[in-house]
């Protein structure tokens, strides 16, 4: 049995600017903990989604160079983040959504800054 999430349709996804906004704020405005989760999720979702576009750019770019690494680096990094889950601790988990943030829009930049 998969135990992969389909992505969810366009039309359900929230654009990357909120996601990113969101995230963002997530330190200084500290949601409550659904919210949190909620968010946790769909950065996560939507970083899964651009991975593979990501990775297939740097699939085509010439190995070694300052662009192949830069999309290496963001990969790695973004992979990183989700490895690790959301803390318990309120003040932790913000922190990791504002990661998750950062990590999102590095991926995004690449991706063509989709909406």
């Amino acid at each position: 049995m998969p135990t992969h999430t389909p992505a969810p349709s366009t039309a359900d996804r929230t654009p990357v600017p909120e996601l990113l906004s969101a995230a963002f704020s997530a330190i200084r405005e500290r949601p409550d903990l659904n919210y949190s989760r909620t968010l946790n999720h769909q950065l996560r979702a939507e970083i899964r989604r651009l991975l593979p576009k990501v990775q297939a750019q740097m699939d085509a770019i010439t190995p070694r160079t300052r662009a192949w690494y830069a999309r290496d680096k963001a990969i790695d990094l973004a992979s990183q983040e989700l490895d690790k889950g959301i803390s318990p601790s309120p003040l932790a988990a913000y922190m990791a959504l504002s990661e998750l943030g950062r990590r999102l829009h590095e991926l995004d930049e690449f991706a063509g800054g989709e909406v």
